[in-house]
């Protein structure tokens, strides 16, 4: 193989690893090598972020006495590196659909399949470089010199690397063999990265739910409950010259072993024939039709189909789940109020707070947000058409709304069952999820036509229109900060005994003015605009 092609091939797939990043790059005017350059020092920035901020708190633990920590870090870890594992092997094998521009040119497979692995594997590694702080300092605090520990720490990180690279790459190249996937495999993509980010978000949330739940070392230290798949990594660095210890390393080497055989014989053989026969099989697939439907069937089956786009479903999950998830987490391991022994007079309280929180659970990323712009060329057609724009964005955007009052109202009934609100707060507070997405939908729909981008090549481009990556931040956490700020004096005005109806009266009150006049606003700058 020729290593200046690989090395060139290698950055050509640093490129697809991350999409939005790589766009947000360009913008900043930056071409060829420089964009390279740009996307390396990123990841070494994420790994020199990690290792300080990690090592920090790994410094001030003897692993060697807490095996329970040390598998806490090795699944915290783990989980981080699955979710950036599959993202980059979608990314740069599913998404770049570049197999076919090879085969003219004077190529070989082999490298063209080694470099793609080679830039995923390049992308992973830094997510994963506090392992090898974890792993040195259980091996020095074990008694043994700094050059074992240097020594013993590598060959262990590149046996988790090769393992956990391995499994990702099994699951995800076992699965798009099949049929199934290449029937659905927009559908199948999608569920495989919200899967990804609900495991890799979710587990950690889970193994922090279990802070208080410790045992205790015959030191007396008090220690978490160890997760056993990842104690033969702490018996190798442990008890590195033991029988036990040179048995587990012989054992952990021979099943990595077994993996990257198993990539070679059964992948990495068929993986140009198996691109191929999906292009194949993607170029001859047929949509089927429904026959008598209506117009306005065919155009809510048409924006529905818009939505389909596994990007654009990933983007939505994480910035719509992430925060609700680590608020949900951070609840209940803090230990709340019961809720059980709040009266009705707290019923205003909860209908504010799911008016707050759909202003978190939408934002420039969501459906509703890009709906429009998702047409591209089919919108200049569609103007052509003797058919009423505004009609055609009203069906759109209803469309758009009852999917996130669908996707908020979900999480807003999953919060009040697992933090148990009561039946007469549960029903206000799922009202006010409702009003608040239907307004709120109202503003970004408004936003996307503003905004509107028919030509973008990458869904990312729509996501960073206007006030970008920036934007979207400030307009998450100031939703929960001024939130929380009203959420918090309407909850002390209840407390000090206001009378509740005139208080709860004089809430609605205000918040019907100011909807209307939203309404009134948003019906007269866009809606009456459309047919002018």
């Amino acid at each position: 193989m020729n290593s200046q092609i690989i090395k060139r091939l290698i950055a050509v797939n640093m490129l697809y690893v991350n999409p939005s990043s790589t766009n947000q790059i360009r913008k900043k005017g930056h071409k060829g090598k420089k964009v390279i350059r740009s996307i390396v020092q990123q990841y070494l920035m994420s790994g020199v972020i990690f290792l300080l901020i990690y090592g920090a708190t790994m410094v001030m633990i003897d692993f060697s006495k807490l095996p329970g920590f040390f598998t806490y870090y090795m699944m915290l870890f783990a989980l981080i590196g699955f979710s950036q594992s599959l993202s980059a092997i979608f990314n740069v094998f599913f998404e770049s659909k570049d197999l076919q521009d090879y085969l003219p040119l004077p190529i070989k497979q082999g490298e063209v399949f080694v470099a793609k692995f080679l830039a995923v594997g390049m992308t992973i590694v830094p997510f994963l470089l506090p392992l090898l702080i974890l792993f040195f300092l259980t091996s020095y605090k074990s008694g043994y010199s700094i050059v074992i520990a240097v020594v013993g720490a590598i060959l262990l990180f590149l046996i988790f690397f090769t393992l956990l690279f391995s499994l990702c790459s099994l699951i995800v190249f076992g699965m798009t063999k099949t049929k199934l996937f290449r029937r659905h495999k927009k559908l199948f993509t999608s569920l495989m990265l919200g899967f990804s980010m609900i495991v890799s978000v979710g587990g950690v949330l889970a193994i922090n739910f279990t802070q208080n739940s410790v045992d205790h070392s015959s030191t007396g230290i008090a220690d978490r409950h160890a997760f056993s798949v990842f104690l033969p990594f702490y018996r190798v660095m442990h008890e590195l010259f033991s029988v036990t210890g040179l048995i587990t390393l012989l054992v952990l080497l021979a099943v990595t072993g077994l993996l990257l055989l198993a990539l070679k014989f059964f992948v990495i053989p068929s993986l140009y024939e198996q691109f191929s026969d999906e292009a194949s099989h993607t170029a001859a697939t047929k949509r089927k039709r429904k026959t008598d439907q209506s117009l306005k069937q065919l155009l809510a089956s048409y924006n529905r189909q818009l939505l389909k786009n596994p990007n654009l479903i990933m983007q939505v999950l994480t910035s719509s789940l992430i925060m609700p998830i680590v608020m949900i987490g951070t609840i209940v391991t803090t230990s709340p109020i019961n809720l059980q022994t709040l009266t009705p007079k707290f019923m205003g309280v909860f209908f504010v707070a799911g008016i707050v929180f759909a202003t978190i659970m939408l934002n420039q990323t969501s459906f509703v947000s890009n709906l429009i712009s998702l047409d591209r060329e089919n919108f200049s057609f569609i103007q052509s058409l003797p058919l009423s724009l505004e009609k055609y964005l009203r069906q759109k955007f209803w469309v758009g709304c009852k999917i996130q009052m669908l996707i908020a109202g979900g999480v807003g009934i999953l919060i009040a069952v697992v933090l148990r609100f009561p039946i007469f707060l549960s029903l206000p507070f799922i009202a006010g999820i409702s009003w608040g997405t239907y307004l709120l939908s109202l503003h970004f729909f408004s936003r996307d036509y503003r905004l509107l981008n028919v030509t973008w090549t990458n869904i990312s481009q729509l996501f960073t229109r206007g006030v970008g990556n920036y934007g979207l931040m400030i307009w998450m956490f100031g939703s929960l900060f001024v939130g929380a700020i009203l959420i918090v004096l309407y909850v002390v005005a209840v407390m000090i005994n206001v009378n509740p109806v005139l208080l709860n009266g004089g809430v609605m009150i205000w918040l019907a003015i100011l909807s209307v006049a939203w309404l009134l606003i948003n019906r007269n700058n866009f809606w009456k605009k459309l047919n002018d």
